[in-house]
């Protein structure tokens, strides 16, 4: 190899000495005929390009400028009529009053929404005004007296903002400025844009109110004159939209923070197309307004002077392709003959019309990329064949008559110290590598997944002691850990340390979940396959622990009876009857609160073996699937399907995820029983239930009412009501009210007050206190939900 690329070198050199007045005529004759005339057309071409862009930037920036002109103007009228709001003596007077208006305050209610009509005509930006007084709780629009919180039905900062943020911006001492708000519109929220202002008031420590000028979006950009195949934009701080020339307001195509000047452009690509955004910033709103352009029409013009240059270029190289061609062919005849000659020498066959100099690079490169292949593919086959050896090695398979100090010394294996153990580490779940439908993609995943785990321990490990991985299958992983004879705990520590070390930094760069298992420590090479048992016994221990952790050899209890049979478990006949029992009665937390005694009385037996627990938990399914045999009502197709439970039973690898399970079942059977418990008959009941139901949208309507109705004491038919019907009295009646105002919140025809009348509650605040007691939620929640 050595002589061959000597002889290679010593022709190129030859070949460039003879033929040095061929280079030089070949440069004075490209340099004079084509490089001058392309130097000199890329200079005017550059000059020209940045005069085009210049005035293309210059046209942008002025439609900006206008515009924002435009709506700043209209915004300082905005802040102007505001001031004016706030001195107007109705609407200040009224800051004074209190939660309870007199008939001289709902006077002046009135003449203050008259006002507000006035101002709203003033200004054609504006689609609505409100004040919020805060001592009184009163909101008044121009045609509409409500409180805080029909306001927050209407007007929120954000969709799906609280309520108590809402409360908390309007507390604040100082509020001016312009905002990007959503609000209420036929059941959807349909973005705006909002002016507040507040006004103080002029007595010590009393609240003030606070102004909101509604600004109709749409006439933003009404004046705006965009470019063809343009867009002109306004975004706030918050990369929200504000408004729009386009047909969409989605996601921006770039953010507030990427414009970091007060005006300037860049270039930006979204969605496979190129654009060229201007923008400048409203020294009032601090809004970016920008205009977008597609980048082909943006450099229409650029195009057009850079095809002149581009043929220019071409003509250059034409003419001058022919006379360097012409001098060249004078001089290269010697070349020819050489290359000829050496192509015959080195063995390769050379291809007439191609480059002698590319030929010979070609020949090197091609003999140097043989070697260093053949380099790799047996450094490739030595690192499977060390694989499969470790395989070998931890299962205990090795040849017998080939002593283990000569195939470590052929696999390049070091183990100068004298104590071994072996830590498993298996994969729980994929995290950043898993893919659910690439099937290729999956398996390169995971075999990039072990190259990882595997040089992650080995670096850990080797900071202390020497250690190798090998792969054992698609989720399991072994490393033998060679160290010094130590103390049953120092040895313990420092293993724990090296998984620890492993799993959280998989965890925290791959977010895959690891579980380790690591054996006690065994003397000498050949307790190497010792140590891997012991290993994968604690790796199995994993469905009593729970998968995520460390398991140590040594910490399971009764380690040397492990491998022997089962002595069963604790769950005679009579405790299965009292489990039956409960879940029959319906009796949740009692049951939860059984079983779980049932297992942990089982698992903390020691020893306690894994297939024993997967038969408890078996046994316990069963017991519920007896349970669904007899609590079975006719006419109930929401009869939980013990089937499925079983199915998913089976799918569970630790204790903790079949106990879930478990209790998943319960309060499935539990809540069943309880939904459909039978009540007593009685003639009574039944209609005390139907005059209910025919009175339920009366006000007045509660137990009193109710006895009277069937001439017995209030005590006693509540009581009795509760006795036969399993439920007091008085819940039945909120329920039944409930039911029929679901029903009228999901049609959306009436408002939350008329719902709330309609089904026979006079205070609305007692309707959503009810609501939200028996449903959990507020009922305007449960219309935006449903």
């Amino acid at each position: 190899m050595a002589q061959t690329r000597n002889r290679w070198t010593i022709y190129l050199k030859q070949l460039r000495h003879k033929n040095r007045s061929v280079y030089m005529t070949w440069m004075l004759s490209y340099a004079s005929v084509l490089l001058v005339p392309i130097l000199i057309s890329g200079v005017i071409y550059g000059a020209t390009l940045n005069v085009v862009k210049a005035e293309i930037n210059r046209a942008n920036q002025s439609i900006l400028l206008q515009m924002e002109q435009a709506i700043d103007s209209q915004f300082k009228g905005i802040e102007n009529l505001s001031l004016e709001v706030s001195l107007n003596r109705r609407i200040a007077a009224f800051i004074s009053a209190d939660t309870n208006l007199s008939d001289s305050d709902h006077y002046d209610v009135y003449q203050i929404a008259n006002d507000l009509r006035v101002y709203e005509i003033a200004n054609d930006f504006l689609e609505g005004i409100y004040i919020y007084y805060k001592n009184s709780d009163t909101v008044i629009a121009r045609n509409n007296r409500m409180n805080i919180e029909a306001l927050y039905e209407h007007i929120r900062l954000e969709e799906h903002m609280p309520f108590q943020s809402l409360r908390e911006y309007f507390d604040q001492g100082y509020i001016k400025g312009y905002h990007s708000v959503v609000v209420s519109e036929e059941n959807e929220w349909r973005p705006t844009v909002m002016y507040a202002q507040n006004v103080n008031s002029t007595i010590m420590n009393q609240s003030g109110a606070v102004l909101l000028f509604m600004i109709d979006r749409s006439k933003l950009l009404e004046q705006a004159s965009a470019p063809e195949k343009g867009t002109i934009f306004i975004l706030d701080k918050d990369n929200r939209f504000i408004a729009s020339t386009g047909d969409s307001l989605s996601e921006p195509a770039l953010l507030y923070s990427d414009m970091s000047k007060e005006s300037g452009q860049l270039e930006i690509e979204t969605d496979g197309h190129r654009l060229v955004a201007s923008y400048t910033t409203s020294s009032i709103t601090g809004w970016k307004y920008v205009m977008t352009l597609p980048a082909n029409v943006y450099h229409q013009k650029m195009n057009v002077v850079e095809q002149l240059t581009i043929a220019s270029i071409l003509l250059c190289l034409i003419v001058g392709g022919g006379v360097t061609y012409w001098l060249l062919k004078r001089n290269y005849l010697p070349i020819h003959a050489l290359i000829q000659s050496l192509s015959f020498k080195a063995g390769f066959t050379f291809d007439r019309g191609s480059n002698e100099y590319s030929f010979l690079e070609q020949a090197l490169s091609s003999t140097f990329h043989e070697k260093e292949e053949l380099h790799y593919k047996l450094n490739q086959h030595n690192n499977t064949l060390r694989s499969h050896f470790l395989q070998r090695l931890l299962k205990g398979q090795l040849d017998s008559h080939i002593p283990l100090h000569e195939s470590f010394s052929a696999y390049d294996l070091r183990f100068p110290l004298g104590g071994f153990s072996v830590i498993l580490l298996r994969i729980e779940h994929f995290g950043k590598f898993h893919r659910k439908d690439e099937d290729e993609d999956q398996v390169h995943n995971k075999r990039l997944l072990h190259f990882l785990i595997a040089n992650v321990v080995e670096e850990v490990a080797r900071k202390s002691v020497n250690a190798y991985a090998v792969e054992l299958d698609q989720e399991l992983l072994a490393c033998i850990v060679n160290h010094q004879l130590a103390s049953p705990t120092e040895q313990r520590v420092e293993l724990g340390h090296i998984a620890e070390e492993t799993m959280s930094f998989i965890s925290n760069h791959a977010h895959v979940q690891l579980t380790a298992a690591i054996s006690a420590q065994q003397e000498g090479e050949y307790g190497i396959f010792q140590a891997f048992q012991e290993a994968i016994e604690a790796m199995e221990y994993r469905i009593i622990v729970g998968s995520g952790g460390i398991i140590h050899y040594g910490d399971l209890s009764g380690n040397d009876n492990l491998g022997a049979a089962p002595g069963g478990y604790f769950y005679p006949l009579k405790v299965e009857q009292q489990l039956i029992v409960m879940v029959r009665e319906g009796q949740l937390d009692k049951a939860k609160a059984f079983v779980g005694e049932i297992i942990q009385k089982n698992v903390t037996k020691e020893p306690f073996p894994f297939h024993t627990a997967k038969c408890l938990m078996f046994d316990l399914m069963a017991t519920l699937q007896k349970v669904i045999g007899e609590i079975r009502i006719a006419g109930k197709p929401d009869m939980p399907d013990g089937v499925r439970a079983i199915e998913r039973l089976m799918q569970c690898q630790t204790v903790g995820e079949m106990r879930s399970q478990l209790y998943d079942m319960l309060e499935l059977l539990c809540g069943y029983v309880n939904n459909n418990r039978e009540y007593c008959s009685n003639p009574l009941i039944d209609k005390v239930m139907k005059y209910v139901n025919e009175y339920y949208q009366d006000e007045n309507l509660n137990i009193s009412m109710i006895g009277e109705a069937f001439s017995m004491t209030p005590s006693y038919v509540s009581k009795l009501f509760k006795e036969l019907a399993g439920e007091s009295l008085l819940d039945y009646i909120n329920k039944t009210r409930l039911v029929q105002a679901k029903l009228l919140l999901i049609g959306g025809k009436y408002t939350v007050s008329e719902i709330s009348l309609k089904v026979g509650y006079n205070d609305v605040n007692t309707f959503h206190r009810i609501f939200k007691k028996f449903e959990g939620i507020t009922p305007g929640r449960y219309r935006e939900v449903k």
